[in-house]
């Protein structure tokens, strides 16, 4: 059975009744000269800012607090648990990408003026750009209370930041309707581990294993491009809530 075969067959079951007073909508539309009346073109900076307000203020408060709190541990506690905090940023990202299947308003978005991949692309990159420009921020402030160098500070806070990113956001794409929080749970164990792992493996933030840590970072951008790619492939597809 077919699409179009249920298509009709809902024509045939569910025939719409005739519309009252079409010919006095018409006729005042027409007279408000907007019959032939154009949408605004928005652009792409009208259209960020759009979605960077529809975003809730509550994702932006805990992405501050949680930049904060990374400098406030480095302030506070010497060693290398404020690299442990970073894929924590990931989980408001993954939280509030998946907010249209949460709420079964992808139906809704894909029918609106704005293609759901495309609102999709522009929220993940305006949470992305803000929490990754303030890693960038933090790695510039905190970096004099460590003996790394800058690259090895900023390859430590990225690595566990986009290793929860990628992993979250597979979970979600295969999990789509467990209400996002599985991959929430996920950026939570990420940060676990990388806490726990170097009590056990002291070797970890060595200078001679930047190797592994260089190929990381470069497997999580392959990764995240690629798991990128086949999310937004599959926002166009026509879905049913």
């Amino acid at each position: 059975m077919n699409n179009k075969y249920i298509i009709e067959q809902m024509r045939e079951l569910w025939i719409s009744p005739e519309p009252t007073g079409k010919e006095n909508f018409f006729l005042r539309v027409g007279e408000k000269g907007l019959m032939n009346r154009r949408s605004t073109v928005i652009g792409h900076k009208e259209f960020l800012t759009i979605q960077l307000f529809y975003i809730g203020k509550w994702i932006w408060a805990i992405s501050g607090f949680l930049l904060m709190f990374i400098v406030w541990v480095c302030c506070r506690h010497s060693g290398n648990y404020p690299f442990a905090l970073t894929p924590l940023l990931a989980a408001e990202i993954l939280f509030e990408t998946g907010r249209s299947k949460r709420w079964n308003m992808t139906e809704l978005e894909q029918a609106a003026r704005f293609s759901a991949r495309s609102v999709m692309l522009a929220r993940a990159f305006l949470l992305g750009a803000v929490n990754t420009a303030g890693l960038l921020i933090v790695i510039l402030v905190v970096r004099s209370f460590f003996h790394y160098s800058m690259m090895r500070v900023f390859l430590y806070m990225m690595v566990p930041y986009m290793t929860a990113a990628l992993l979250g956001s597979v979970y979600e794409r295969k999990h789509r309707r467990l209400q996002g929080w599985g991959s929430v749970l996920i950026c939570i164990l990420s940060s676990v581990f990388f806490a726990s792992v170097p009590l056990f493996f002291n070797q970890l933030y060595e200078k001679r294993l930047m190797f592994l840590w260089t190929a990381a970072f470069i497997l999580m951008i392959c990764g995240l491009t690629v798991c990128t790619w086949k999310d937004i492939s599959e926002k166009e597809v026509p879905l049913w809530n």
